[in-house]
């Protein structure tokens, strides 16, 4: 049997010339595919590059496209070589600089990055490998030979460094706590502010790498003064303004459909939270759209001043009447929100989940001071458990009608408040332990930096604050009132007295009307028989 081969075509050197000549001829079809082909390969390759480029370095590429159209646009007027790396440089900076002055806001996560790369360079990379060997941060391959942990990046916000490491096989972010104050020493971190190490902290933000937070400087080391009031019409009460963060903005707070429990030593600064909070929602207090009620144990020191301001006040001033009959009258306000909350709930069954602010159904806040005296020594066993139950009611049901519990306190311990995990907002001032800020703050939050027994007894109204559903805590300072402060607010923002009760017209009464049939009669001559 034969078998068949397939013809075999060689190609001759003319014939390969006349290819070679054709690829060399622009116009020639073998040339325009290879064009082709070299500009979808590049087009594939590099665009993706860029985009990712562009994704993760919008300022450095925006900077760039800056500088080389500054350069191409000086090359045509001027060729002068100085004139075009002057505009190189300088029009990426000016460009920097007027979107900085301009909106701030927009500017802040793009200059972080710009000066965390500038600090990465000069500072942090040249002494990473010495420092974290020398604090034991470092491991060993099979060799012998150290592995150093990579530094990712470096952000450099307002007051304070943030240093993004990975962490190697083996470690865990407890380890970088261990140490970190060791690597902060190293870095010669504070300088002349030792009260700075105190806030060095490393977190977890993400598997497999730790944050490292290094302060810089402390924008709340000076009081903050009292915010300007806002218009009715632009109140927010889920985003009151009633402190300052560690950038310099104001921090917003939720008061709307919540509760807040405020926890600090004495002296930390309780009455500069409780005042902002009244000082944000006071513009709409003459308008019956916010109804406050206040309870004050301590005799009415802290709330009394401000008594224009509220629409019900309980307070034991110790000298009217026997002590239980005045405690009996905070059990009994308490009681009455309570009562408030029921009826709400039971009107707005079916009809809505979540109550919006009327006139017609107000936002009540109640402010109650010294919550450890009411809920563990009262002396009155009675008494005390009508008020818990009446807290747990107010608590448990009052955040969806549009009725928030602001409760202040020195000692947080959880016999003390049993009702202390039903306030969604936490706010931790300076306390005397670290005990004492796990209790209210809770370990992991302590773990992420918020050490509230390290807070300087210098800083009053410092706090760090913390949001059920938000794992990382603010570190914020509340605005200043003074006596003064809270005498303006009460003069100005009255709480107006309760409209009058509705009147039925009265029914007129009934006149007696002659019967005509009776008149006709009386007329009518009488006939004889």
């Amino acid at each position: 049997m034969t078998t068949m081969t397939a013809p075999v075509t060689t190609i001759t050197p003319g014939q390969a010339a006349t290819f070679a000549k054709g690829l060399r001829d622009r116009d020639s079809w073998p040339r325009q595919l290879l064009a082709w082909f070299l500009v979808v390969l590049a087009i594939l390759t590099v665009l993706p590059g860029l985009v990712l480029l562009l994704w993760k370095f919008p300022a450095l590429v925006g900077s760039l496209l800056v500088g080389v159209a500054a350069v191409l646009t000086t090359w045509y007027f001027l060729a002068a070589d100085w004139i075009l790396v002057a505009a190189a440089v300088v029009a990426p900076a000016g460009l920097l600089a007027l979107w900085r002055h301009l909106h701030r806001a927009s500017f802040a996560p793009v200059g972080a990055r710009l000066l965390g790369g500038v600090r990465a360079t000069f500072l942090y990379r040249p002494r990473w490998r010495r420092h974290t060997i020398a604090c034991g941060l470092a491991t060993k391959d099979r060799n012998g030979d150290p592995v150093i942990p990579r530094l990712v990046r470096v952000i450099s916000r307002y007051g304070r460094d943030e240093l993004r490491v990975r962490l190697l096989p083996g470690q865990t972010p407890d380890d970088w706590r261990d140490h970190v104050v060791q690597l902060a020493h190293a870095y010669r971190v504070g300088g002349s502010h030792p009260e700075y190490i105190d806030r060095v902290t490393a977190r977890t933000v993400k598997s497999g790498t730790v944050t490292l937070v290094f302060p810089r400087a402390d924008k709340l080391a000076a009081p903050v003064p009292r915010f300007a009031p806002l218009p009715v019409e632009q109140i927010d009460f889920e985003r009151l303004p009633v402190a300052r963060r560690e950038d310099g903005l104001a921090y917003r707070l939720q008061v709307l459909y919540t509760h807040v429990l405020v926890a600090g030593a004495s002296g930390s600064g309780k009455g500069s939270v409780l005042w902002s909070i009244v000082a944000a929602l006071a513009p709409a207090i003459p308008t019956r759209l916010v109804r406050l009620w206040g309870i004050d144990p301590k005799g009415g020191m802290e709330l009394t001043m401000g008594r224009m301001l509220f629409d019900r006040l309980a307070w034991d001033n110790g000298r009217d009447g026997i002590a239980e009959a005045k405690a009996e009258e905070l059990v009994t306000l308490m009681e009455d929100l309570a009562a408030l909350v029921r009826e709400r709930t039971g009107d707005l069954a079916g009809r809505t989940r979540k109550l919006a602010p009327s006139t017609e159904h107000p936002f009540i806040v109640c402010i109650v001071d010294e919550l450890a005296f009411l809920t563990a020594y009262m002396p009155y066993k009675t008494l005390k458990t009508r008020f818990d139950s009446a807290l747990t009611t107010v608590l448990s049901q009052g955040r969806a009608v549009g009725v928030t519990v602001v409760a202040l306190l020195q000692d947080p311990r959880k016999e003390t408040v049993p009702q202390r995990n039903l306030f969604p907002v936490k706010v931790g001032l300076r306390l005397d332990s670290e005990e004492e800020s796990k209790m209210v703050l809770g370990k992991k939050a302590w773990e992420r930096g918020a050490l509230c027994e390290s807070i300087p007894m210098s800083t009053p109204g410092v706090a760090f604050v913390l949001i059920d559903g938000q794992p990382t805590p603010w570190r914020v300072r509340f605005t200043h009132i003074t006596d003064d402060d809270v005498r303006d607010l009460a003069w100005n923002y009255t709480t107006p007295p309760p409209p009058p009760p509705a009147v039925e017209p009265a029914t007129p009464a009934l006149a007696a009307v002659p019967d005509p049939d009776d008149h006709d009669a009386a007329e009518t001559p009488a006939v004889a028989a």
